[in-house]
């Protein structure tokens, strides 16, 4: 029995594809579950014409993913974040952060399922993100991180004064006073 399937399936093949089956396997199990239909003239035109339109669906799909995508390359990234004195930022930039900058700057509307960044962005720098907006249809786009000018002015002030302590002279008219003397008890 010839039968053209309704969905893919692993064992028989596309969706669309005219198949031989047994009669029992396609009267019982296929046509009952709406996995597959009887392969007439009159079913074989209409897939036809359900796959030509597809194709076109996808095509056009693709045509207006691959605008978004000339649309997304121009963009960069930009995020400013607090940092400890280390340079370690406070928490790290999220796929709902790349989301909700790429709606604001070029007006798309993606899902943050579909955006990979490169790395865990943990320091200042430059990063990589990879965007998948259709299938064959990628974008990589450069995501920079900069501290906010406070932090980045107490981040020198903290490594100036670190510096300073460690290269500070003794003086050898300054007092030194010892731990060990019992001055400072009062019995």
């Amino acid at each position: 029995m010839k039968i053209i399937l309704l969905e893919d399936d692993v064992k028989l093949g596309d969706k669309g594809s005219i198949v031989q089956v047994k009669r029992g396997f396609g009267m019982n199990f296929l046509i009952p579950q709406k996995k597959a239909v009887m392969a007439t003239e009159g079913n074989i035109s209409m897939t036809n014409n359900m796959i030509n339109a597809q194709k076109k669906k996808v095509e056009k799909e693709k045509q207006k993913h691959l605008a978004d995508a000339e649309k997304i390359k121009t963009i960069q990234l930009e995020f400013e974040v607090k940092a400890a004195v280390s340079g370690h930022i406070f928490g790290t930039i999220t796929t709902e952060q790349v989301v909700e900058q790429l709606k604001e700057k070029a007006g798309i509307e993606i899902s943050k399922k579909k955006v990979a960044i490169s790395t865990h962005i943990k320091l200042a720098g430059t990063y990589s993100v990879k965007i998948k907006l259709f299938t064959g249809v990628d974008v990589v786009i450069p995501l920079v991180v900069t501290v906010e000018k406070e932090d980045e002015e107490a981040l020198r002030a903290e490594k100036a004064k670190k510096k300073r302590s460690y290269k500070r002279e003794v003086d050898p008219n300054e007092e030194v006073r010892s731990n060990d003397s019992d001055d400072d008890y009062e019995d």
